[in-house]
């Protein structure tokens, strides 16, 4: 902190034109502002996803480090595996996606001090980029996930290069970092590059000037994408068009289950519970024979709800965005110009927000950078980013509101409201922010537990695990955590149905289907250990009565004993027959 403390200091005596300045305000201070939020705060892993990943690239969760995962980090993975292999002891997922969030966050802090350089002295100007890092992007760093990651890398190098059109440099710059986040997961680059697409034009001064950027962009994704499909083995195909109906049960709730025969309703239960690696019960034919599209339950009961219940979080997490997004109408409003196009943005990023969230789902790590790049792309209306590179000195419009240096055209008594407004909602969000480390530090602090005593407790067996996709969650993107000696199959999570595990499954007992695999490492049951949800271990113990069709099961889970660090964890004993 005394870092940031004296960087600032520094900052602010610096003339803002010299490239010394600019270099320090443009890379120094966003790299210290995030460095400082992972010393001080930590960073913690939104989802299971992320942890799931680097497990998947550094072999925890399989034979040896996966080099390729269908459907994420095409081509990292390659890298991520052999520097696994070469150096187990680095958390090389956590420093690649946290390079690519620094990347992101200096092309931002471009952006915006291009826009505020010549407006703002030196002081105000370092407390607007403090500003936005504070209220706009510090979740990004505490909350991280790769979703982020990607979003922010494509939208921010789209305009990045729109604001230079017209040099090379820039427009390469661009294009690469689109490509970095494309590679992470191709459809939130696409979604980035849309959200994005309003301002790049602005920044670009107008559809001909953005041509060659917006051109090269959707010509390199075009590309990107006839590569991949002709690149894709029917393996990764069938994963991917597994992944596609599991969303639409799991994660969009669009599907309804109707089992119609003991074997679909067991499927459906193995989906409820993420258990997507018995392709016996869960397989392609199950979405068509057991699921629905119920159009009218769909529209009016499951879209309203959603709705609903996002806007009250978005509402909750986001007060300060929000307010700017309005403060920003009503500046429009005020000025009168260009609103007919600036209403039809608005429109735009409002029925995407609520398309996604009604249709789709909208958790935090894509609503956040969705409605940075509203604000940004309302910055850009509110500065006339189309002629900015002429923009007046900054003491012209100072006169009209000091803070921000745009004529607002507000009264005074209307500027006055809007700063108070402004600080209580400072205070609000940074005590939510408080708030939010302390959740999460205490639950990384139970996971890591949790991991450390399964280690200790099961080093040199495999393990059989299901239920603990939570304990993956809030975990540190810069450590690196272990279950410990000894191979680990992971039967829940979307990882159990990825090429990866049939391979494990082989290598454990010559069978590459999860019941068979199960049954005969249950006949080993000394050098295997078990640890499951009371959900997925009733599953287990039906799916066994179902292969016996009558007879007595072949394998029985019994419950041994409570998972300290989780009750909600038990260890189970395989009975064999």
């Amino acid at each position: 902190m005394l870092v940031l403390f004296s960087q600032f200091l520094f900052l602010t005596l610096l003339p803002n034109q010299t490239r010394r300045a600019i270099f320090l305000r443009v890379v120094l201070l966003p790299l210290a502002l995030v460095l400082g939020t992972v010393a001080g705060l930590g960073s913690y892993y939104e989802s299971s996803d992320d942890s799931t990943l680097a497990w998947l690239f550094s072999g925890v969760l399989a034979l040896q480090p996966v080099p390729s995962v269908p459907l994420y980090f095409h081509g990292y993975g390659h890298v991520l595996a052999g520097a696994y292999t070469a150096l187990p002891g680095v958390s090389w997922f956590g420093w690649l996606t946290g390079g690519l969030l620094i990347w992101a966050t200096v092309l931002t802090f471009a952006v915006l001090d291009r826009w505020l350089r010549p407006r703002l002295p030196p002081r105000r100007l370092v407390l607007a980029l403090l500003a936005f890092f504070l209220l706009a992007w510090l979740e990004h760093v505490l909350w991280f996930s790769f979703v982020r990651v990607a979003l922010l890398l494509a939208g921010a190098s789209v305009l990045y290069a729109a604001q230079r059109a017209g040099r090379r440099g820039a427009l390469l710059v661009g294009l690469l970092g689109v490509g970095a986040a494309w590679l992470m997961r191709p459809s939130l680059a696409l979604v980035a590059v849309g959200a994005v697409l309003p301002a790049a034009v602005l920044l670009a001064g107008g559809w001909r000037r953005a041509a060659p950027l917006l051109g090269g962009t959707f010509l390199g994704l075009a590309l990107a994408a006839a590569l991949l499909y002709w690149q894709q083995t029917p393996t990764e195909t069938r994963m991917q068009v597994r992944d596609t109906y599991f969303a639409q049960i799991l994660d969009f709730d669009q599907l309804r289950p109707q089992p119609y025969t003991p074997a679909d309703s067991l499927g459906t239960a193995a989906l409820s519970l993420w258990l997507m690696g018995d392709t016996t019960v869960v397989n392609a034919g199950l979405r068509q024979r057991a699921y629905r599209f119920d159009a009218a339950y769909f529209l009016q009961r499951e879209v309203p709800a959603k709705l609903l219940t996002r806007a009250e979080l978005l509402v909750r997490d986001y007060f300060p965005l929000l307010l700017a997004l309005l403060l920003s109408g009503i500046v429009v409003v005020r000025r009168g110009e260009g609103r007919g196009w600036f209403w039809l943005v608005q429109l735009g990023f409002a029925a995407g927000l609520m398309g996604l969230a009604g249709f789709y789902k909208l958790p935090a790590r894509l609503a956040m950078p969705l409605l940075d790049f509203w604000l940004l792309t309302n910055l850009a209306f509110l500065f006339k980013a189309s002629s900015f590179s002429q923009a007046e000195p900054f003491s012209v419009p100072l006169a009209a509101v000091p803070a921000l240096g745009v004529n607002f055209s507000l009264s005074v008594r209307e500027r006055r409201a809007t700063l108070m407004l402004g600080m209580l909602a400072v205070v609000l969000y940074g005590a939510k922010t408080l708030h939010r480390y302390q959740v999460l530090s205490r639950e990384q602090y139970r996971h890591e537990r949790a991991w450390v005593q399964l280690a200790q407790r099961t080093a040199g067996t495999t393990r059989v695990l299901a239920g603990t996709n939570d304990l993956l969650k809030s975990l540190s993107p810069f450590r690196v955590y272990t279950p410990g000696p000894g191979l680990v199959l992971e039967l829940s999570g979307w990882q159990s149905h990825d090429p990866s595990q049939a391979t494990l499954r082989r290598h454990l007992t010559g069978a590459p289907g999860q019941a068979e695999c199960l049954r005969r490492l249950a006949q080993a049951a000394p050098a295997t250990r078990w640890l499951l949800s009371a959900e997925t271990a009733q599953w287990l113990n039906r799916r066994f009565r179902f292969e016996a069709a009558g007879q007595p099961p072949v394998v029985t889970l019994e419950t041994v004993e409570v998972f300290p660090a989780d009750t909600s964890l038990h260890y189970y004993r395989p009975v064999a027959r």
